[in-house]
């Protein structure tokens, strides 16, 4: 089973495009239940929970969303770390989820954004610069190359 790591934002420059997203998630510190709090919107970066006054910045939680569709259902499950204050809630950015989280996520986002082709352009570069920083760490191929 392989795991997701988003790219690190910047405080000062959000990298992604946030949609609106009207769900509940419950939020999790070990075992232990925070609570459950709406998601004012979402990003492939993070969330923003409105409430969440006991989360502390820098902590870092297990975000749980129920999904259910017609015939079935689905948690996913998300880490975040509380990275910003706001009047009404706190700003988490992902920090691990799995394929099938970010796959969710990735739908989410496109079906709700005003500009899918931009978003799915952004997809794109992501899964490049991955793939690029991937391929470091990979043997070198010589078949075929002379000496």
């Amino acid at each position: 089973m392989t795991s997701f790591f988003p790219p690190r934002l910047h405080p000062e420059k959000r990298r992604y495009s946030r949609v609106v997203f009207t769900r509940t998630v419950r939020l999790f510190d070990g075992d232990v239940k925070l609570g459950e709090y709406a998601v004012r919107n979402l990003s492939i970066g993070g969330l923003y929970l409105e409430g969440a006054s006991t989360v502390q910045l820098g902590q870092t939680l297990r975000i749980e969303l129920h999904e259910t569709g017609h015939s079935s259902s689905l948690i996913l499950n998300f880490y975040g770390r509380a990275t910003r204050r706001g009047k009404t809630g706190v700003g988490m950015e992902f920090v691990e989820m799995e394929d099938d989280s970010f796959m969710f996520l990735q739908t989410m986002v496109l079906y709700a954004s005003d500009d899918p082709i931009g978003v799915a352009e952004d997809f794109l570069e992501d899964f490049a610069q991955v793939t690029q920083e991937n391929s470091k760490d990979l043997p070198q191929n010589n078949i075929g190359k002379s000496k």
